[in-house]
């Protein structure tokens, strides 16, 4: 059973979220709350919370700042921001701050279960425009890259490397490639055993850093 907190400052969201989240056998919610510091104070739910369904701007102290502070009370708290803002800089901070996820609300609802689930068993959530944005900052930091390890990734595999970093859900790369989702996952999951690595955030670190795709 995933535990899930919802905070977010708009009631029709929120009751929106309950009620996306009700379809899943799942999936239960523990606190939902209209500010972060009414959550990071009630100790018993934020024990009880896998995941928490984070807003950016809220009266009070703002998500981000919410997301540092709960990352260093609970480090296996697991925070998914979903938010209406696409600018860089929150995009960058929310992830510095220990987001495993930032989705914007106006990304398809039917995706937001499997990006939990995907948060959940050790993976992240970006959208297309958070992936994007992520990728940027890589290749300013890193102007200079080392050659590319061989991890021996078959041409389907590179494929679907270039999709992930593109932002892609599994959904989008299995109709791109013309493939079922349980295939697209298992070259996911073969992906991310070559490449020693468990998240798309380190996915994407370390394809970027050795310059694995050019």
């Amino acid at each position: 059973m995933i535990h899930i907190t919802i905070v977010e400052d708009s009631f029709d969201a929120r009751e929106g979220f309950r009620y996306l989240l009700s379809l899943d056998s799942e999936v239960r919610i523990v606190g939902s709350f209209d500010r972060a510091e009414t959550f990071i104070a009630n100790k018993d739910v934020v024990d009880r919370t896998d995941i928490v369904l984070m807003d950016i701007e809220l009266p009070g102290i703002t998500g981000i700042e919410a997301t540092r502070i709960l990352s260093a009370m609970k480090p296996d708290m697991n925070i998914l921001i979903l938010t209406i803002f696409a600018e860089r800089e929150k995009i960058v901070n929310a992830i510095q701050a220990g987001a495993k996820g930032y989705l914007l609300k106006n990304n398809d609802p039917r995706d937001l279960l499997s990006q939990i689930k995907s948060v959940h068993s050790g993976g992240s959530a970006l959208s297309p425009l958070a992936a994007r944005t992520l990728l940027e900052e890589l290749y300013e930091k890193h102007e200079i890259r080392k050659e590319p390890a061989d991890y021996h990734l078959t041409h389907r595999e590179i494929e679907v490397c270039r999709l992930i970093v593109e932002g892609d859900t599994y959904r989008e790369i299995s109709d791109k490639l013309s493939m079922a989702s349980a295939t697209a996952k298992k070259h996911i999951l073969n992906i991310y055993r070559k490449l020693d690595v468990n998240s798309r955030v380190t996915f994407m670190k370390k394809v970027f850093e050795e310059n694995l795709l050019e």
